[in-house]
C-alpha cells in the first residue's frame, strides 16, 4: 500500500460537486453518477458495504480530510464502534482503494418522517437509523491509498441521477449536513 497524506487529488476530483449542481454534466452523461462502495466491518468481523454518492461525500481541501454523511444504522454502528472504513473509486483504468480512519463525527438531527427516519435507503436494513431522524456526519483521515491498474478500461458502479432519487435520499438535507461538517472540519464553505 502507498502511504497517503490527505485525500489524493485523483479521488478528490471524482468526489467534487453534486449531481443536482452538475445537471448539465449529468445530462451529457445520460445522468450517470458513480456509486462509491463504502466498506466497514461489522461486530462479528464480516465486511459490510454501503453505496454512497457524491451527494454524501466531499473532499475538505484545507485539511485533506474526506467528509461523509452516513444514514444507515449498520454503517453508523460499525463506524461508532470501530472508526475504520474503506472507499473504492474507479476512473478510467484505475481502481483507487482508500483506507480511512474516523477523526471526528457529529450526530446531525433530521426531521421525523424524512428519509433519515425510516424512509427509503440503500442499506440492506432499509437505510433506516432507528427512527432517530438523524445522520452521522464523519470526517476521515486517509491512512493509505492504493491505485490499482492492469490498464484495462473499468466501468464503475453507477446510477442515473434524477429528481426522484434526490427526493427519496433527501439530497437537500444531506447538503445541509455537509455544510455543518465543512464548518467543523475545515472544508470550503
Amino acid at each position: 500500500m502507498n502511504a497517503a497524506r490527505g485525500l489524493p487529488e485523483e479521488v478528490a476530483a471524482l468526489l467534487r460537486g453534486s449531481p443536482d449542481a452538475d445537471i448539465r454534466a449529468a445530462v451529457a452523461h445520460a445522468g450517470a453518477e458513480q456509486a462509491f462502495p463504502f466498506l466497514t466491518v461489522d461486530g462479528h468481523g464480516y465486511p459490510h458495504s454501503a453505496l454512497l454518492s457524491r451527494t454524501e461525500l466531499e473532499p475538505a481541501p484545507a485539511t485533506g480530510l474526506l467528509l461523509a454523511v452516513v444514514s444507515g444504522t449498520r454503517t453508523r454502528a460499525d463506524l461508532e464502534r470501530d472508526g475504520r472504513a474503506g472507499l473504492i473509486a474507479v476512473h478510467g483504468t484505475v481502481c483507487s482503494h482508500l483506507t480511512l480512519r474516523l477523526v471526528g463525527s457529529r450526530l446531525i438531527s433530521g426531521e421525523p418522517g424524512d428519509a433519515y427516519d425510516g424512509g427509503a435507503g440503500s442499506e440492506s436494513d432499509g437505510g433506516t437509523n432507528g427512527g432517530t431522524g438523524s445522520v452521522l456526519g464523519c470526517a476521515f483521515a486517509v491512512e493509505s491509498h492504493t491505485a490499482a491498474s492492469l490498464d484495462i478500461p473499468l466501468s464503475p458502479l453507477g446510477f442515473r441521477a434524477d429528481a426522484r432519487i434526490a427526493r427519496i435520499e433527501q439530497w437537500e438535507r444531506t447538503a445541509t449536513a455537509l455544510a455543518t461538517l465543512r464548518s467543523a472540519y475545515g472544508g470550503e464553505v
